[in-house]
């Protein structure tokens, strides 16, 4: 079983899942569950309708009290025997069963585990991968959701993730012999699977053992302390003594030393990758760029410590400000059609106050399909630092009614809408707006004494 896209499925199924949609963005979220549940029970593979349950289901587990959920648990016993007793010959009743328990207990892991076992013995991968990184998330601590989370991922035949996921347990098991030689196997399996034996043939030929292969394998992804840093960049710098040229180690030694706090050495290297490829390529002028701040900002904590004036630490700042003005015009100068780097001009405009500038970059980083939502609220952010309210109020909104689920990114527009309303004089629709936030999470910046300042006018 494959994954399936909107173009994939059939008219009347997408038509289900606009109508689902437009209940979540209402708000109706029982219902709207109800909907989605049963797009996905028909249609297992939708991809974007089952996103869209989980992202509303972890809406509904935020807003669940303690009885609540006690209750929910008690529903649900009898239908997890019902589900595993059809896995091995009604795998897909069986994941049907399991999102029947998810709807009703998103914050437990018996549904997903039920999910994750039937999804497998009905040949869908992707979905118990999904299910078991749930339960990762809701219990990263595991031990035996990583296992099968690992295994899961062989099955798939990604080795990488394979080898995230045994350095995870090896961190919860530290000295297990076992995990470490599993950790061992993955590195090996993860290096096969992106055949670099080949394509790096210089640094692979100094690789003589499994052990090295892990160490740079963990150079890439997990790597957490001083410790793990230091010993990948010697491993690193003893490849290059050793006369190697392979310009993805020495990307990986910069990153390295950033990381470690190694800013001179990081921008010299970045310099290097650039020169041999020929160009400064956003990616790495954005790194470039992130060390030499980091060296500013060490020179202000110092500063700082040894009691600097007002003045000198303000000095020091514009330097900051200054230089990221100047390389995210560059960047766009240089690469005009990327709209995420308006996006991140844009965002260097609004920080410096630039108003009208920022307004621009967001109108066009708007393009940008990842960028868009943001962009939209930026805008209303632009229109209301002019006290252009009324056009403030459209961009939010046009932003709030593209959010199906109440994450941070829709507080926030539903924040700011909230602020432009009272602006207004509109203290109903801003009250309106900071009790929807309110309902999800009270806690959130300061809509409780914006709400109770309401109340004790009344």
């Amino acid at each position: 079983m494959q994954k399936k896209e909107q173009k994939d499925v059939p008219a009347a199924t997408r038509s289900a899942y606009q109508k689902a949609m437009e209940v979540v963005r209402k708000n109706n979220i029982e219902y709207g569950i109800e909907l989605l549940k049963g797009i996905v029970q028909r249609e297992p593979c939708f991809g974007d309708a089952r996103q869209s349950l989980r992202q509303v289901e972890k809406q509904k587990a935020a807003s669940m009290g303690a009885i609540a959920k006690f209750f929910a648990n008690l529903k649900v016993n009898g239908v997890l025997f019902k589900g595993k007793s059809a896995i091995k010959k009604k795998p897909l009743e069986a994941m049907a069963i399991a999102e029947d328990v998810i709807a009703l207990t998103p914050s437990s892991t018996a549904g997903y585990s039920l999910l994750a076992e039937a999804a497998e013995a009905a040949n869908a991968l992707f979905i118990a991968i999904e299910a078991l990184e749930t339960i990762r998330e809701l219990q990263p601590k595991n031990e035996a959701n990583l296992r099968e989370l690992a295994r899961i991922y062989e099955a798939d035949g990604q080795g990488t993730k394979v080898l995230q996921t045994m350095q995870l347990l090896s961190q919860l098991r530290p000295g297990d012999l076992e995990i470490e030689q599993k950790v061992r196997a993955a590195a090996a399996l993860a290096t096969m699977q992106q055949n670099q034996w080949e394509k790096e043939g210089t640094a692979r030929e100094k690789v003589k053992d499994s052990d090295e292969v892990l160490a740079l394998e963990k150079g890439d992804r997990i790597v957490r302390n001083t410790d793990d840093i230091n010993d990948m960049i010697e491993r690193l710098e003893k490849l290059v003594a050793e006369g190697d040229i392979s310009i993805d180690n020495r990307r990986k030694l910069a990153e390295l030393y950033q990381r470690g706090g190694r800013h001179d050495d990081a921008i010299a290297t970045y310099n290097w990758v650039a020169e041999k490829i020929g160009s400064l390529d956003p990616t790495i002028d954005r790194a470039i760029e992130k060390s030499h701040i980091a060296k500013i900002q060490l020179k202000i904590d110092e500063y700082k410590a040894t009691g600097a004036t007002e003045a000198e630490l303000a000095k020091l700042q514009k330097e900051i400000d200054d230089y990221r003005l100047e390389r995210a015009e560059d960047r766009v100068a240089r690469y005009s059609n990327d709209t995420q780097l308006r996006y991140d001009l844009a965002i260097v405009y609004w920080d410096l106050e630039m108003i009208d500038k920022a307004l621009e970059q967001f109108q066009l980083a708007q393009k940008n399909p990842n960028r868009r939502l943001s962009s939209i609220v930026y805008l209303g952010c632009c229109f209301h630092a002019k006290k252009q309210f009324d056009m403030a109020v459209e961009q939010f909104e046009k932003a709030i009614a593209d959010m199906p689920v109440m994450d941070k990114d829709k507080m926030n527009a539903l924040y700011c809408l909230g602020v432009t309303a009272e602006d207004m004089g509109d203290a109903e629709k801003a009250l309106n707006c900071f009790k929807q936030i309110y309902s999800s999470n009270m806690g959130y910046r300061d809509v409780k004494a914006r709400i109770e300042k309401s109340y004790s006018k009344k």
